[in-house]
């Protein structure tokens, strides 16, 4: 699954070019992906280039920079880095409660990862 979703990527970065804003959810799935497998370092390599793409294209008020974020967090929670993955998804916090009300799903997730921060991921150390 991860082999195809990186071609899938590189078709795309041919398509539009390296730093295309349609590359972000295809950046986005694949920093999912490597987080749901394990492979944190993975996801925050790519999850890192979507962030920037965002940052240049349309601005870290977007719901896309908020999603990454979170994403982000995630990354560095199951890294063992549970005060930068707290960062992180408190910036992503504040972006969506500007955007969504306080029922939605996404708040709603995010405040569930923030409150997995105070405690580390099976198998992790914590720095």
């Amino acid at each position: 699954c991860a082999l195809r979703s990186k071609q899938w990527y590189q078709r795309r970065v041919r398509g539009y070019g390296e730093d295309h804003i349609n590359l972000v959810p295809t950046l986005m799935n694949l920093g999912d992906l490597f987080n749901l497998t394990k492979q944190p370092n993975k996801a925050r390599e790519v999850l890192s280039r979507a962030l920037k793409i965002c940052e240049k294209k349309i601005g870290m008020k977007h719901p896309d920079a908020a999603k990454i974020l979170r994403l982000l967090g995630n990354s560095f929670y199951l890294m063992g880095e549970l005060s930068t993955s707290e960062k992180l998804l408190n910036r992503s916090l504040d972006i969506l409660e500007q955007i969504y009300d306080t029922d939605h799903p996404f708040i709603l997730a995010t405040r569930a990862d923030l409150g997995s921060c105070t405690r580390p991921a099976p198998g992790t150390r914590v720095f």
